[in-house]
This record gives C-alpha cells, structure tokens and sequence, in this order.
C-alpha cells in the first residue's frame, strides 16, 4: 500500500492524528506522538497517550478503523491512511527513542511557524507508562494535501 516515498514521509517531522467512529457515528481524533512502520511496511504503528483518547481506544476496540493523517506543516503535504483492521497493543519502552526523535523533529518544523517547542512539549506530553501503539494495515490512501488533487486516491479500496 505505501510505497517508499509515503512510508519515508511518515515517518519524517509530521503532524500525525488519528481519527475513529463510534457507533454513535460521532468522530473521535487524537494527536500522536510518532509512528513506525511494522511488518515489512505492511502495519503502521501510531503511538498514544492512551489517557487522552479513552473514546478514541474504545472505537477501535468495537470496529477496528480508523483514518491516519500525515501532515507535513513547512509544505502542507498531506496523506491520509485507512484501515480496518486496527488494534491496541501495549506500548514497547523500546520505542522511546523513536518518539523522542520525532518530537524534536517536529519542534524544528514548527518553528518557523512560530510555534515555541514550549508548546509543542505541552501539546505532546506524555508518561511513557500511559502510551499503547495502535497497528493498522493501510487498505486506502489519499492525497490531502491542499490543491487540485486534494482527495485523489493514491491506493487501495475506501
């Protein structure tokens, strides 16, 4: 599903949210504090602050989908990954230095924005013991970023 340029992308300096449905049919959405491709690159791994998305767990652990937006600020390049197939699974302390990475990465990108990385550690504070990936296999993929070809397809079924 993701070819090398969008597996390398989000795994850059990006903005990552997931979202989900309730059977109420109202919208669930989370911040990330990283990501890592699982299996090959066949599973994305999202990571959470379990804490601040109790709702957001409990879609996924009744329907298994979610949407994945990757968002590149400095360009706004923008992917959306679905999938159907989702889980939550206990976070690897191991995985520590990946998300530490990440949000450095992402206090340089916004930076220029005027963003303070006061506020970026705010935002994506976490205590690794409330953190849990969720691991979803891409069965769609969108361009979003913004233009003519906002919500073109890029692969799979929606």
């Amino acid at each position: 599903m993701l070819d090398a340029d969008n597996a390398a992308f989000i795994q850059t300096s990006v903005s990552i949210s997931l979202a989900t449905c309730g059977v109420d049919h109202l919208p669930n959405l989370m911040r990330a504090v990283g990501c890592k491709l699982l299996d090959g690159g066949r599973r994305v791994g999202i990571f959470l602050n379990a804490t601040l998305a109790p709702a957001l767990l409990a879609d996924i652990r009744t329907n298994r989908r979610v949407a994945c937006v990757f968002c590149l600020p400095s360009s706004n390049r923008t992917l959306q990954l679905k999938g159907e197939d989702a889980e939550v699974l206990p976070f690897d302390p191991a995985d520590l230095p990946l998300i530490a990475e990440h949000l450095a990465d992402f206090v340089v990108e916004v930076a220029p924005e005027g963003v303070p990385e006061s506020v970026v550690r705010t935002l994506f504070a976490y205590r690794p013991d409330a953190l849990v990936m969720v691991a979803f296999s891409p069965c769609a993929a969108f361009s979003q970023t913004p233009g003519p070809r906002a919500g073109q397809s890029i692969g799979g079924t929606p």
